[in-house]
């Protein structure tokens, strides 16, 4: 059981819970080092913001899942509450229900998960005064939008927890850098505290100096310094299997549901080197599905056009074009004959269409099928030579490559803003 009352306090951290609920601007991050008290600041916090902000409108506390934020925020605020505060904690957890009773006023409050690419159809509707997103960096980003749009009484009031990921994150390029270049319009409605272990009294030195060893390059920069570093070598280093894969199943019922309506392909030719063939749609929500995947060595131009024929089949649909690798003409054109697609061959330069790919994942906007196994394993292994951002290997890359055909032929020929 936690002893609040025994709890000892660094000088950020007194910092931070001597502030008054009206100097907290609209947004509120703490990042920082792993065990640097960004959670229990917060959660102490939100006592005080509740009685400030009344109790007319929703409370929401989101995470990566609604199994997350029970294990990490529920598990600190329920006996903060009621073993120190005197209040009153219950939980639902099939329907995230929360009513938090505190100074005779009850909160009703709302649990729900952040982290997938349907998770904003969760939130859609509604008003809501508070909003405490506990890891977000692990949420969706149309969700993160959506949630801070629903803020609209004149007190509410978000606060965010984080640990460091990749400096192309849609939250350090959006919120943390500008607020550390100066920029005016960011720091009127978001404030950014960072904090290290050191800012948390309760950790002995020795446990400091032990969490220092566990980890090394970006990982300990990540983790125990708390900085926003690039992963060294990952291309797509923003790429997670938490946020950006979903189950066939969930594809098949936004492709009856009509949410996915353009379907396009990209081709990698090989031989001994595999042939690698991707199929992707483009949702009403402007992400790109990766749908489903060919990747053989040793296949033959029939086995593709077998393989296109029975996929449209399969999910009912028509595929618009194909964009294929330029250096294989003559099997594009047995494509053209075959096969009722447009057959482009606009081989776009490697790190341009990187760039495109990379923008569209730090954005959420890439989603991939569990059936796309091949795929999901050249995310994990697809690098650059020596740290260098300069062109990636070529090993580990067909798919890679066909996923970029399609996204550069599709953005070029529909002018889709990424």
């Amino acid at each position: 059981m936690i002893k609040w009352e025994k709890s000892k306090y660094s000088k950020k951290s007194r910092a931070f819970l001597s502030k008054s609920p009206c100097e907290f601007p609209l947004f509120t991050l703490l990042d920082g080092a792993v065990r640097s008290g960004k959670t229990s600041n917060i959660i102490q916090k939100v006592p005080q913001i509740f009685d400030f902000i009344g109790n007319d409108y929703l409370k929401v506390f989101s995470g990566y899942s609604k199994n997350s934020v029970k294990n990490n925020v529920l598990s600190e605020l329920k006996p903060y509450v009621e073993n120190y505060l005197g209040g009153k904690v219950r939980y639902n957890s099939a329907s995230g229900e929360l009513d938090i009773k505190l100074f005779g006023k009850v909160y009703n409050c709302l649990v729900t998960g952040g982290g997938k690419a349907d998770s904003v159809s969760a939130i859609q509707g509604g008003t809501w005064d508070f909003w405490y997103a506990n890891e977000l960096p692990k949420h969706n980003y149309n969700f993160y939008n959506m949630a801070l749009s629903r803020l609209t009484p004149e007190n509410a009031r978000a606060f965010a927890d984080s640990n460091p990921e990749s400096s192309n994150h849609w939250l350090y390029i959006e919120k943390i850098k500008p607020y550390l270049d100066g920029d005016k319009s960011v720091r009127e409605v978001f404030e950014y505290w960072h904090f290290t272990m050191q800012d948390n009294a309760n950790l002995s030195e020795k446990f400091i100096q032990n969490q220092e060893k566990l980890y090394k390059g970006a990982f300990k920069s990540r983790k125990i310094d708390g900085l926003w570093v690039i992963a060294e070598g990952l291309v797509y280093d923003t790429f997670s299997r938490e946020k950006h894969v979903i189950s066939a199943d969930k594809i098949f019922e936004k492709i009856r549901k009509n949410e996915i309506f353009e379907y396009f392909l990209g081709i990698d030719w090989g031989w001994n080197h595999p042939t690698a063939c991707i199929l992707l749609g483009y949702g009403r929500d402007g992400s790109y599905y990766l749908i489903d995947e060919l990747y053989s060595s040793r296949i033959d131009t029939d086995k593709v056009v077998h393989w296109i024929e029975a996929k449209q089949k399969e999910y009912g649909k028509f595929f618009s074009f194909a964009n294929c690798d330029n250096a294989r003409p003559e099997q594009n054109e047995v494509l053209r004959r075959r096969t009722n697609l447009i057959i482009h061959e606009e081989k776009p330069k490697v790190e341009d269409s990187i760039a495109q790919v990379r923008s569209l994942i730090n954005y959420d906007r890439v989603i991939v099928s569990d059936r796309c196994e091949r795929t999901l394993n050249e995310f994990s292994l697809y690098r650059y030579p020596n740290n260098s951002d300069d062109v990636p290997l070529k090993i580990n890359d067909d798919c890679m490559d066909a996923l970029r055909y399609a996204i550069y032929e599709h953005i070029a020929l529909y002018k889709v803003s990424y």
